[in-house]
């Protein structure tokens, strides 16, 4: 319907953007179907699965920082039962 200039009429080109969008009827769109997650959200619902992971090793004491804690822990409670036989 358009006037073509130079070789635009002699190749066929598909691209993807010349495509006008079809617009569908509210009838028509399927809520049920399953929607597929942005990235962030992907990432978000990692890093929330990775702390819970995380809290978890932590309290069966099987992270270096719970190891570092009980150690801790352990040292304080020598320490105060020494002060105790000592009054």
């Amino acid at each position: 319907s358009r006037k073509r200039s130079g070789v635009e009429g002699l190749i066929e080109i598909e691209n993807p953007n010349r495509v006008s969008q079809k617009s569908k009827k509210v009838t028509e769109v399927d809520v049920s179907a399953p929607r597929e997650l942005s990235r962030r959200e992907r990432e978000e619902i990692e890093k929330q699965k990775s702390a819970e992971r995380y809290r978890k090793l932590h309290l069966e004491g099987k992270t270096e920082q719970a190891r570092a804690d009980l150690a801790r822990l352990a040292i304080i409670k020598k320490q105060r039962e020494e002060a105790a036989r000592k009054r």
